[in-house]
């Protein structure tokens, strides 16, 4: 147990005191050498977020992430240091001994399949954006999210790109923790803005318990609530058309159903009407309910009230 404990000290001691641990080792040479020839770099870096985490007159915050520099300086050579130009992943290598709580969401989708690494989106020396973003972080997302800026601009949309009220980081937090596994807790996120709309309910409607983007397109659509497509058609990806035979008629001319015997209507004509009739309009309750519907056909599962 005395050995676990001191393992974990040292261990605590080189994540939270980096500059201060490598200081023993061999091969590293101190910022007063790299500023030779590097000085703009280095005099940025003491304004820059990243700089708060090191003591006034520290000579190796720089090789704390980049590695020592000995050899790298002698020979003048950069390949032989760790930076963006070269060794790119094993830089940032060196930016996850101390954000490993990223390391999952990172590891998996920004670098593995799209070749993203930490200096793509974060200025390590420079000032920048709160988190040192090198932009503002909806600007940052959509330079790269084409297809989500698009439909951030269609009509029915989260007010995020045009608005700037909500962030992308509000529903895709960064961190690699489980709990923001969006894919997988997507109904969570929504209900955290959308409360009224969370179970359990003695009617439930089974697309809205099992994934919100079943009907909703989070980003954006053209149909009104960001619905994939427009009532009735939405609901007739899963449902059989039926209409009720006290609907009036519309006026007009319309082609017949496949099945007219399966149809109840009033004339010939409420066909027609029944397509241009949102569902909504008598199932009020497409949510979810407590309370059993209004008609015996429903069986107390319409979803009316």
């Amino acid at each position: 147990m005395r050995r676990l404990t001191l393992i974990c000290l040292v261990v605590g001691f080189v994540l939270f005191f980096p500059s201060l641990a490598i200081s023993a080792d061999k091969g590293f040479v101190g910022v007063d050498t790299c500023s030779g020839c590097h000085e703009d770099v280095v005099t940025a870096f003491d304004k820059s977020f990243h700089a708060t985490y090191f003591k006034k007159g520290d000579q190796f915050k720089c090789e704390a992430c980049h590695g020592p520099g000995e050899q790298h300086a002698d020979e003048e050579d950069p390949s032989l240091i760790y930076g963006p130009s070269n060794n790119k992943f094993k830089l940032e290598k060196q930016c996850l001994k101390c954000h490993s709580n990223v390391l999952h969401g990172l590891k998996e989708k920004h670098v593995i399949e799209y070749g993203v690494g930490c200096t793509d989106c974060h200025k390590v020396h420079q000032p920048a954006f709160k988190g040192s973003l090198v932009k503002e972080e909806n600007k940052l997302c959509i330079s790269c999210h084409k297809k989500e800026r698009a439909q951030f601009l269609l009509p029915s949309h989260h007010p995020v790109v045009k608005e700037g009220k909500m962030k992308c980081i509000d529903c895709h937090k960064f961190d690699g923790s489980e709990e923001n596994k969006l894919d997988e807790r997507v109904n969570a996120k929504c209900l955290s803005c959308h409360p009224q709309y969370r179970g359990p309910f003695v009617f439930e409607h089974a697309p809205v318990a099992e994934n919100c983007t079943i009907c909703h397109n989070p980003h954006g659509a053209v149909a009104d609530n960001l619905l994939k497509k427009n009532e009735p058609f939405l609901c007739l990806q899963c449902h059989q058309m039926h209409f009720h035979a006290t609907l009036p008629g519309y006026e007009g001319t319309s082609t017949e159903p496949n099945h007219p015997d399966r149809v109840v209507r009033s004339d010939r004509q409420s066909f027609k009407r029944a397509f241009t009739t949102k569902c909504t309009q008598c199932h009020t309750r497409v949510h979810g309910t407590d309370l059993p519907s209004e008609g015996l056909s429903g069986q107390g599962k319409a979803l009316t009230r």
